[in-house]
């Protein structure tokens, strides 16, 4: 039997979690489970959804990084463990196993990737550094949401852990997108001290959100406008178009804008967040995995330019994070449908993904047509 690479196990596995995750909304009221949907729904999207597509990447990618050996199948079997465990854990009432489970999905991944840096044969990425920091946040985070530190856990485990790795990850995968060089990793090594600092920087400020201080959203928001004009240099022209760079581009549109709403309107700031959550996780998840399913599957990368699904599906996940923005701040009677919306808009776009891109990840490419 072929052995497949971790990808072609955990996307799956993360597409079928972000299709339940909002699924749960529109049956909520049949009487299927005991749990409040919103505690299930936030639990498959970052447990199952997220960290599926998370692990799936880096126990691909981490050995790539650093020229050591790929996964090996106990590894797997243990992650493919520990993730199912997440799933069935997002359904209890109590949310403490699901978070003592979490932090050994963390603990895992750390020992996955630190026994791999220290055999390296090449250069760490100038983004590991992000990397290291999302899984301290994500540990804290876990940690706090453990002990009943709602505000905290939300904004270090469900924020910090996985805009660190867009952060980071962002710095090459724009240009990659763009076809155009990822000039801030070609520079030299002294010169990268400000990418860190920005790191360390965005993680000292969700620390402070959490802890209730407002000015701290204000700093988020020019902190990762900096990301975005020096580091990944969104305003770069470029001749080659497709909705994945699109796809980016929302993604960074919408990172300084949620916090900046939260800063203008604290006490809305879960529906401000639901703009990064959709539009640039959920958006930057499938991006991602777009990439790595055609870079990997030897398909040709020119399906994503010529992919009209794909931009079917960016312009699903946009009106998905709008119609969930206003839920949050429109009354009833429209308010009780736009959830709803919301959901529907995010199927289909998961569905259109689905339609390219499902088979691609088990099935070796034979075939360059578009979808």
């Amino acid at each position: 039997m072929r052995k497949l690479a971790p990808y072609q196990i955990f996307f799956p596995i993360g597409v079928l979690c972000s299709a339940l995750a909002i699924g749960v909304w529109l049956v909520q009221n049949l009487g299927w489970f005991d749990a409040p949907a919103m505690l299930i729904h936030s639990k498959l999207i970052i447990g199952g959804f997220l960290w599926s597509f998370i692990v799936g990447f880096l126990m691909t990618a981490i050995p790539k990084m650093t020229g050591t050996a790929s996964a090996k199948r106990g590894e797997v079997a243990i992650a493919v463990l520990l993730i199912a465990l997440q799933i069935v854990f997002s359904w209890f009432v109590d949310g403490r196993p699901f978070y003592l489970g979490q932090m050994l999905v963390v603990l895992f991944v750390m020992v996955f990737a630190g026994r791999r840096v220290l055999k390296r044969t090449r250069a760490l990425p100038v983004f590991f550094s992000h990397m290291v920091l999302a899984m301290v946040l994500a540990l804290g985070g876990a940690a706090a949401l453990f002990q009943g530190e709602r505000m905290m856990g939300i904004h270090l485990f469900h924020v910090g852990t996985i805009l660190l790795l867009i952060l980071g990850i962002g710095t090459r995968f724009f240009s990659f997108l763009s076809g155009l060089p990822s000039e801030f990793e070609g520079m030299p090594i002294r010169r990268q001290w400000v990418f860190h600092l920005l790191g360390l920087l965005v993680a000292a400020q969700l620390v402070l959100a959490g802890a209730g201080i407002r000015a701290a959203y204000l700093g988020l928001f020019v902190t990762t406008l900096l990301y975005l004009l020096m580091v990944w240099k969104v305003l770069r022209r470029s001749e080659r178009t497709s909705s994945l760079k699109a796809a980016v581009r929302i993604v960074a549109f919408m990172i300084p804008l949620s916090f900046l709403l939260c800063w203008i309107e604290p006490a809305q700031f879960l529906t401000w967040l639901h703009l990064l959550f959709i539009g640039c996780f959920g958006m930057m998840t499938y991006a991602v995995a777009t990439r790595v399913t055609l870079a990997h599957g030897a398909y040709s990368t020119d399906l994503e330019i010529r992919s009209r699904s794909l931009w079917v599906f960016v312009a699903m996940l946009s009106l998905s994070a709008v119609a969930r923005m206003l839920y949050g701040v429109v009354d009833e009677p429209v308010k009780a449908h736009l959830l709803h919306v919301a959901a529907m808009f995010w199927l289909l776009a998961v569905g259109c993904w689905c339609y390219s891109f499902a088979r691609r990840i088990i099935v070796p490419g034979d075939q360059v047509q578009a979808c």
